[in-house]
């Protein structure tokens, strides 16, 4: 989809203070030390017992509006996506986040896309824009993660992905901002739903075995329900991938080479050459994965986070463009381009 009239206008990060390294986890016997060197993952932040995830997103969402500096009764739309567990059961945490981070009355929902949330969720953000452009409105976009034990294990929970806590928050307009959104594209492929559901069956409820979320068994029961069914499942993720940052390409006017930055989830290090470098082209130069093996996967967040840290450390000229990638379970692909017209002053 090509946009004309939707604007970045703000962005947001949240990262707790703690830091818990690979190598300690490794020496305390909660990660496999093969893995360790395998993932490439070097630390994760670990966010304190008053910090679930709608928390950590509303302290990202009020940077994000204070960077925009637009009034709270402009905002017609605040989304939340998120991965695992908000802190309480039966609740909506993007009410909590509105209420926290910007206030007024514009719709809310929440978004549980898996990884590719948050940039779902800026998808959506931008259809709302668009279909009000008449009126002044802006959208406040959170994710918002929080990993625990005895319920999730961010180091032995899932394969080839280490999880950590963080938020981050981006604000669009439809009148103006210091980046522009040329495009998005979105793609979902339901065949692949079985992967992260398994074959066990169903459940009554979150936790009913007393145990920590099993990905790895899942995952690997299903794969290993046939032969050739991982080549099969890999073959059709990368035609997918492929399709949909095509698709946004060719709506921004652009090819891969023109962009100064890539954007893409803080996955284990095998993946992002395989997935991203070899496959795909990217150039490991434009990505923040070298500043992202020091936090690990934030669940719905990395690109959100990613895109502040460009904004903040990277000094984006204007012009510059920069294209973000996430991938959720499910399966769905959502590929943005941005374009930098000017540095923001914050």
């Amino acid at each position: 989809m090509r946009w004309d009239n939707v604007y970045v206008a703000g962005l947001g990060a949240h990262l707790p203070e703690q830091v818990e390294t690979a190598e300690e986890a490794v020496a305390a016997g909660r990660y496999d030390a093969e893995e360790a060197r395998a993932n490439g993952i070097r630390a994760v932040r670990v966010a304190g017992p008053d910090e679930p995830g709608p928390v950590l997103a509303a302290a990202a969402g009020r940077q994000a509006v204070a960077r925009a500096g637009l009034p709270a009764d402009r905002y017609g739309m605040v989304l939340h996506a998120c991965v695992g567990h908000q802190g309480q059961d039966f609740w909506t945490p993007v009410n909590y986040v509105q209420n926290e981070a910007v206030g007024g009355t514009g719709l809310t929902l929440e978004v549980r896309q898996g990884s590719n949330g948050g940039l779902a969720a800026v998808e959506l953000a931008a259809s709302h824009l668009a279909a009000r452009g008449s009126t002044p409105q802006a959208a406040l976009v959170t994710t918002g993660d929080a990993f625990r034990m005895p319920y999730f294990d961010r180091w032995g929970t899932d394969s080839q992905q280490v999880y950590g806590d963080g938020a981050g928050a981006m604000v669009l307009s439809n009148r103006g901002g210091f980046a522009r959104l040329r495009s998005t594209a979105s793609y979902s492929d339901s065949s692949l739903e079985p992967i992260y559901r398994g074959t066990t069956g169903w459940t009554d409820g979150p936790f009913h075995d007393g145990r920590p979320v099993d990905l790895r068994s899942r995952k690997s029961d299903y794969l290993l329900q046939e032969e050739g069914a991982y080549d099969r499942v890999i073959q059709q993720m990368t035609k997918n991938a492929s399709q949909v940052l095509d698709e946004a390409l060719a709506d921004a006017d652009m090819k891969l080479a023109d962009a100064r930055f890539f954007v893409h989830a803080n996955i284990a290090e095998t993946i992002a050459q395989f997935s991203f470098y070899s496959l795909l082209g990217v150039d490991p130069e434009t990505t923040v994965y070298d500043w992202g093996r020091d936090f690990g996967h934030m669940g719905a967040g990395d690109q959100l986070i990613g895109i502040n840290h460009v904004a903040e450390a990277r000094a984006p000229r204007p012009g510059d463009l920069l294209v973000t990638m996430g991938v959720g379970v499910g399966f769905m692909w959502t590929v943005a381009v941005l374009e930098f017209l000017e540095s923001p002053a914050w």
